[in-house]
């Protein structure tokens, strides 16, 4: 892992040096929720571009990774500092989103992006949308998205982990760019996103099985993959440290300017935990919404899902239009979530347990955003 490691401290270094000079920038980011399978995909992959730029790429470019978040909030992701930590890489030598200002950059050098994770810009990152020149996302394809530019390298697959897609691309242009720690990081990856490539979950597509397959022949990887799962996800669960809003911003994302925060836990056991409620609250103010849409996971034994709603009264008729959408989801998007209404003892928060837990938020996102765009939101 050295390589690297010496690879992100010396793209900061000159990053952090060339500021204020002409010199070109090609930026890999990733998502705003800024998880492992992000965090790994934009590491890697700049790596790899680093050594080996695809046509679309100025030669003179310095290839950075970004992580789009803020030092703070990197923190807060217990999982991706394990790993980190475990592949002894410092989480000083990594550029951090609000250490990068796009707008500024803009002025000054000819800069050039790829995505990872995602394939919709925020609209903290939309500056960069002209000088898109390569796309790597998992999830379902957004017809909204208008990638007009045909030099555009583009792989949007549904598979179970984007680092299955950037192992992949890896693997066919140069196996042996991967030594065993690099490729150990991203089979870690793999099997966190597909919880343990277990079928009965439904996470884990052919391609997550080949890729996972290749990396433990090539490298002799013998540590059982429910091994692994349990590893990081205990890792994810740990939060003991972390203060209820703390736990809401760990995974946090933001659709068509509504939160939706993904908690490591289910829904109707966060709202047990002391000041949960008033943090929710606080999430709904602070980002001036009437309501604050949550998603909950458990997977430290079987897979649990649940999805809850919390609304201001004034957020009445919205909620109602996003309650409908998700039970109507079949209908609407061919998913069949089975949802089944549970109490939380809440007031003004609609909770639904996920009977078929094979679905995930990456599918729970299209249905919210068609509710709020719906709704004229």
């Amino acid at each position: 892992m050295s390589a690297l490691v010496d690879y992100l401290k010396s793209a900061k270094r000159t990053f952090i040096e060339n500021l204020n000079s002409s010199l070109d920038v090609h930026i890999v980011i990733g998502n705003e929720s800024c998880d492992l399978d992000s965090t790994v995909s934009s590491l890697v992959l700049a790596f790899f571009l680093d050594k080996y730029k695809i046509p679309q790429i100025p030669n003179s470019a310095i290839i950075i990774p970004i992580l789009n978040v803020t030092y703070e909030n990197f923190l807060l992701r217990t999982e991706n500092c394990f790993v980190l930590q475990e592949c002894e890489i410092p989480l000083t030598s990594l550029i951090y989103r609000n250490e990068v200002n796009i707008e500024e950059l803009l002025k000054t050098k000819r800069i050039t992006a790829s995505l990872v994770d995602h394939h919709v810009l925020s609209k903290n990152d939309c500056l960069v949308e002209s000088r898109v020149v390569e796309i790597f996302d998992h999830r379902p394809f957004d017809v909204n998205s208008k990638w007009k530019n045909q030099n555009i390298k583009l792989r949007i697959e549904e598979v179970g982990s984007c680092s299955t897609l950037i192992a992949d691309e890896i693997l066919r242009r140069d196996e042996s760019f991967l030594t065993k720690d690099l490729a150990y990081m991203i089979y870690e990856t793999i099997i966190y996103d597909t919880i343990a490539l277990r079928p009965e979950n439904g996470r884990a597509k052919e391609l997550d099985v080949s890729i996972a397959k290749k990396l433990e022949d090539k490298f002799c990887f013998k540590e059982g993959r429910g091994i692994i799962y349990n590893k990081l996800w205990a890792a994810h669960n740990d939060v003991s440290h972390l203060s209820p809003r703390q736990i809401l911003l760990k995974d946090l994302k933001i659709v068509e300017n509504i939160p939706v925060p993904g908690l490591p836990m289910l829904v109707q056991n966060f709202f047990k935990i002391t000041d949960a409620y008033n943090a929710v609250e606080n999430m709904a103010d602070e980002y001036e919404v009437s309501l604050v849409i949550l998603i909950g996971l458990d997977a430290s034994e079987e897979v649990k899902r649940d999805v809850a709603i919390f609304w201001r009264d004034d957020g009445i008729e919205l909620k109602n239009m996003l309650l409908t959408t998700l039970t109507n989801s079949e209908e609407l998007k061919g998913y069949n979530f089975c949802f089944q209404e549970i109490n939380t003892g809440c007031t003004n928060v609609v909770c639904l347990r996920q009977n078929n837990v094979k679905l995930s938020r990456k599918q729970i996102i299209p249905l919210i955003k068609y509710a709020l765009l719906k709704n004229g939101n």
